[in-house]
């Protein structure tokens, strides 16, 4: 039956429906590969409304994923549980986003007159986003600064997509002073945690998320490479271009297994469906390195709307095509048009100076 009439019976929304395709907990029985319609069977109508259950009860995404595949009511008491734990913890992390977000930056950061770290990397960076060929909105973000360079992929829907990847960038913004790995690592989980409660308390808002990609310098010279989700970072170096970054999504989880073929991934039909994200779950974990660099390396962040539009021997010939990084940035994004650009395309481009 059509996603409106199941809509109609289970008493599930079609956005809501949408956003439980997006976890995978619930995908379509079938997709219409013209209309991109999408159709749900009878059988599915007890699960939907299981799924919609535990969420209302507030159990994660990811959790409600794990009981669906091990049913037990055991693990239900443990979460019920751990329901005062987590009420701790978001009021906590409500607390730390609410001082973030009334944080004097410039003072703290000593813009004028206190000068960072001697040792920090400064960066020379570019950023362009767009909201491509056939989207409605641009959910694409990006930061750039001359310490930290960012860029998310908003998800779930207008305005959802658009308010978690500005509200993350701003508060990693807030939060990073250059410090350490960890202190890059902890303002994600904090951004994490504020998208989530940002997203229950609007039903405007519900099912939103964000991917997020962030490069950082920190204090001893090096820079700090943070990631969720599947928007990527890339190092140049030496003519060769390097991913330093592993992708949160079901296709690249099973291609690291060796069950799937990365030229397999690419027409899979769950390739766009997140393993992580920010704001879907009470914890999150965060994947991050420090990595030395020398002048001269080229570091680009981007969204899947560039890199599922643009071969990667392309995207080396256009990081090597120009020494200016805004433009470098410009021609990531119109080839990315020329092709065809289904998604909302965004790019970051920076240059090491040290």
């Amino acid at each position: 039956m059509p996603i409106g009439e199941f809509s109609d019976r289970s008493g599930l929304s079609p956005k809501r429906l949408r956003s439980y395709a997006a976890a995978g907990l619930l995908l379509p029985a079938a997709i219409d590969s013209s209309s991109g319609y999408r159709y749900y069977s009878p059988g599915q109508m007890r699960e939907a409304r299981l799924i919609d259950a535990l969420r209302t009860a507030g159990v994660p995404l990811a959790e409600i994923g794990s009981l669906l595949g091990d049913p037990s009511v055991e693990r239900l008491d443990a979460w019920t549980r751990q329901v005062e734990v987590d009420a701790v913890q978001r009021q906590d992390a409500l607390d730390l986003a609410r001082h973030l977000l009334t944080f004097d930056y410039e003072s703290a950061a000593g813009i004028p007159g206190q000068p960072r770290k001697e040792a920090m990397t400064t960066l020379q960076a570019a950023a362009r986003t767009d909201i491509g060929r056939v989207r409605e909105n641009n959910q694409d973000s990006v930061l750039c600064l001359d310490h930290l360079v960012a860029i998310a992929d908003g998800m779930g829907g207008h305005p959802g997509g658009e308010v978690a990847s500005n509200l993350v960038l701003t508060l990693l913004e807030a939060a990073f002073t250059g410090e350490s790995l960890e202190e890059l690592k902890a303002a994600v989980r904090a951004a994490s945690h504020a998208i989530s409660d940002r997203a229950a308390a609007s039903e405007d808002l519900e099912g939103m998320g964000t991917t997020l990609c962030a490069i950082g310098s920190t204090g001893d010279g090096r820079l700090a490479v943070v990631n969720v989700g599947d928007s990527r970072a890339y190092l140049l170096r030496d003519g060769s271009l390097r991913q330093l970054t592993d992708d949160h999504s079901w296709t690249a989880e099973l291609v690291r297994q060796g069950e799937l073929t990365e030229l397999e991934a690419v027409d899979h039909p769950h390739r766009g469906v997140l393993t992580r994200a920010l704001g879907v779950a009470p914890k999150i974990d965060v994947d991050g390195a420090l990595h030395t660099v020398v002048t001269g390396d080229r570091f680009l962040l981007c969204t899947d709307g560039l890199f599922n539009e643009v071969a990667e021997s392309d995207i080396l010939s256009l990081m090597e095509g120009a020494t200016d990084v805004g433009v470098v940035a410009d021609a990531l994004v119109e080839q990315a048009l020329s092709n065809g650009a289904r998604d909302n395309v965004g790019v970051v481009v920076a240059d090491v100076r040290t």
